[in-house]
């Protein structure tokens, strides 16, 4: 009998942060396409989104991405912050606390089956 895989909280959270941030980025995208800027936000906000649906429906290939997706933003953060840039403080202990999540809680890992 076929049992169905429960979605832990957390994973749902970061589902739907991931989900408001793509949303949010194409609107930016389509508000840039006016002044022909607006393309970068718009792929990355398209590309949000279908994170977002693959972590909400616990696919492994969400599972993974967005582990590379928060080490290349601690990475980025980490970068700016060290260059002056402020307002990377919060977004660098999102990335980690979301990395912890992932890999810490047994319940994410078998959700996703990895």
């Amino acid at each position: 009998m076929f049992m169905a895989r429960r979605r832990p909280l957390g994973i749902t959270i970061i589902a739907i942060i991931v989900a408001i941030q793509g949303i949010l980025l194409v609107i930016l995208g389509l508000l840039g396409l006016i002044v022909l800027i607006g393309i970068i936000p718009l792929i990355l906000g398209i590309l949000e989104l279908i994170l977002a649906w693959g972590l909400w429906t616990l696919r492994p290939w969400a599972f993974w991405a967005t582990v590379i997706i928060e080490v290349l933003s601690i990475i980025n953060d980490v970068f700016d912050i060290t260059r002056g840039v402020g307002g990377h403080y919060v977004s660098l202990v999102i990335s980690i606390i979301v990395l912890l999540y992932l890999f810490l809680d047994s319940n994410v890992r078998a959700a996703f089956r990895t």
